[in-house]
């Protein structure tokens, strides 16, 4: 990684210092939550800000709170904490299996749901050193007008590799989206634009409340496959959440810009989910493992987490 580029440090307490600062900044502004995704992207060049605004001073923003029909976790809340929890891991397995196979735990201990949702998709020819960048043509997610996984392909292929947000897709997780205009409720799946570039729908002045949880109590788990069991990011994940009636989402991730998610109402179409995915998925040479390999570990993880489940 390359040194610290200079950039102004700000630290709100209140969700108005907040949004005072974000609109019109001319250099571009970056939200710091935990800080294990974007300060990594700063200091390889990935994300220039002329302001980082750190948010872990406003209040009222880590909590997992049962609202009797509902249950609530503050967008600050780290993977720790969920980890931990007893109301997650009581009701919620895909979540807490999720959370206890995010990364390690010294990043659990920074990493936030609200960060760990709005990661930035990745790519073998992106994230990587400036050094790195310029011995390729510039790529679309870097200003250019092709992707250098794709060989010359004309839409950006980097992939969604978050553990989160998957498990809570298969809960039907909705998030509360706070702006100075008020807040909105829309479904997690919903924010996800399945485009490389700009992953996300969410506007620059926009900003995750807190994730909204149906209160049922699942059953359920989450399956991950990567390079090294310690720290890497998922090179295929997939989570599982049903109601006793047999009824719930099986989604599959890091196949794409945004998690595939399949709804079933019975245990035989659940057994029919692992073939579909296998035949949706398309994955290219944009990771360590190769793209067939990948492909057949979507069907691998997902037959073997419904045996489990």
């Amino acid at each position: 990684m390359s040194s610290m580029p200079e950039f102004e440090y700000k630290r709100p307490e209140t969700l108005k210092e907040l949004f005072d600062l974000l609109p019109g900044y001319e250099s571009g502004a970056a939200i710091l939550a935990g800080g294990t995704d974007l300060m990594p992207r700063i200091k390889r060049g990935l994300e220039k800000p002329g302001l980082v605004v750190d948010i872990k001073d406003i209040e009222g923003l880590s909590y997992v709170e049962d609202k009797g029909e509902k249950v609530k976790i503050g967008a600050l809340t780290t993977i720790f904490d969920i980890r931990n929890n007893t109301l997650i891991k009581d009701k919620y397995p895909a979540l807490h299996e999720a959370a206890t196979l995010t990364a390690s735990e010294n990043i659990q201990l920074r990493g936030s749901i609200g960060g760990n949702i709005l990661q930035n998709t990745r790519c073998l020819y992106y994230n990587k050193s400036e050094a790195w960048r310029d011995s390729f043509k510039p790529c679309l997610k870097n200003g250019g007008d092709i992707c250098n996984a794709a060989k010359g392909g004309k839409r950006c292929f980097s992939v969604y590799r978050g553990d989160l947000a998957p498990a809570l897709m298969s809960l039907g997780a909705s998030v509360c989206i706070v702006s100075e205009n008020g807040e909105k409720e829309t479904a997690l799946e919903d924010i996800f634009t399945g485009d490389g570039v700009t992953p996300f729908s969410l506007s620059r002045d926009e900003l995750i409340k807190n994730v909204i949880i149906p209160s049922a109590k699942m059953k359920g788990g989450y399956g991950k496959f990567r390079m090294r069991k310690a720290v890497d990011y998922p090179s295929v994940n997939v989570a599982i959440s049903m109601d006793t009636g047999g009824k719930g989402r099986l989604v599959v991730g890091s196949v794409g810009a945004k998690p595939f998610m399949y709804e079933f109402s019975s245990l035989e179409e659940l057994k029919e989910i692992p073939e579909r995915a296998y035949k949706d998925v398309s994955p290219i040479n944009n990771m360590s493992l190769s793209p067939y390999y990948r492909k057949n570990m979507v069907r691998v993880l997902a037959e073997e987490l419904i045996r489990r489940v």
